[in-house]
């Protein structure tokens, strides 16, 4: 589920995740501010909202309150936490974070200076905080909250995965994925430069059979083919390529590209393998018949 696309806006830089372990610490300098102080309206943090797992357009509505909560304290910052639970993949507190970051900056005016974006790291379950923070105050973490710490750093591991849209698909400002903008996922490589990266591209196919009667009652089944047309996980992975290099600054051969054939929906998967690992296996779980050719 994935709104504000990360490609519509050029030349933003996305923020950079921080560690968990720092939190209370992040909280703390990132709280400091300028002679905009006496102007705030409150004088502590306030937790403006809270929510799990919640479609865009709910998001998107929960933002817009936020908003003008924002400008009406015009002193004060907006703290974007999101803390993921155990189950999930470290690349979905960045996708999330990134997500409601870019919707409040470019769709809701809201300036880049104002929104702080934290991973929260893991609690016991996905939880994402919206506060309102004066200067001089800090976000109280969550007590449940810990940093990621049982990952094998010496294996293949999934960092992230999530659908994707073709572009043309993709006229809104959300739409159903918090697609990623690889900038949690070029981080995490950066910190383990002799691993690879592995992207995994799946195009769509889908079978769509319905029922219905026609004049005389008599049932009818129809079939509907959704494929994507040749070619299309070979051009979003040269994409995702180009991005990690060059806006990530993440060398060329270290970039390994899958194309992991048809899933009945677009998929990605990014992957981080440290030398001497086996590269990822692709799962697809659809399978268009092949044309038979003329001889």
């Amino acid at each position: 589920m994935y709104g504000a696309r990360a490609a519509a806006h050029v030349g933003y830089d996305p923020p950079r995740i921080t560690e968990a372990l720092l939190l209370s610490v992040i909280f703390a300098l990132l709280g400091l501010g300028d002679s905009t102080s006496a102007q705030t309206m409150s004088v502590s943090a306030q937790k403006f909202d809270e929510f799990g797992d919640v479609y865009p357009t709910d998001m998107a509505a929960r933002l817009d309150n936020f908003t003008v909560a924002l400008q009406n304290d015009p002193g004060a910052r907006g703290f974007l936490i999101v803390y993921r639970s155990h189950r999930d993949l470290p690349g979905l507190s960045g996708r999330h974070l990134d997500w409601m970051k870019r919707y409040l900056i470019y769709s809701r005016g809201i300036r880049d200076d104002r929104i702080a974006a934290v991973d929260g790291g893991e609690a016991s379950c996905l939880s994402h905080e919206l506060w309102i923070v004066p200067v001089g105050s800090t976000p109280t973490p969550r007590t449940d909250a810990y940093p990621r710490g049982l990952d094998d750093m010496e294996a293949a591991r999934k960092f992230d995965e999530y659908y994707w849209d073709a572009p043309h698909e993709s006229p809104i400002s959300y739409g159903t994925e918090y697609e990623g903008t690889l900038e949690g996922f070029s981080q995490a490589l950066r910190k383990e430069p002799r691993s690879l990266a592995y992207i995994i591209v799946y195009a769509q196919f889908r079978v769509v059979r319905t029922e219905d009667k026609d004049a005389r009652g008599r049932v009818k089944i129809f079939r509907e083919v959704w494929i994507d047309p040749p070619g299309t996980a070979a051009r979003e992975l040269r994409q995702r390529k180009i991005i990690l290099v060059k806006e990530h600054g993440i060398a060329p051969s270290s970039v390994r590209l899958v194309n992991g054939g048809h899933r009945r929906s677009r998929h990605i998967e990014l992957w981080i393998v440290p030398p001497g690992e086996h590269a990822p296996i692709p799962t697809p779980n659809a399978f268009p018949q092949k044309r038979r050719t003329s001889r």
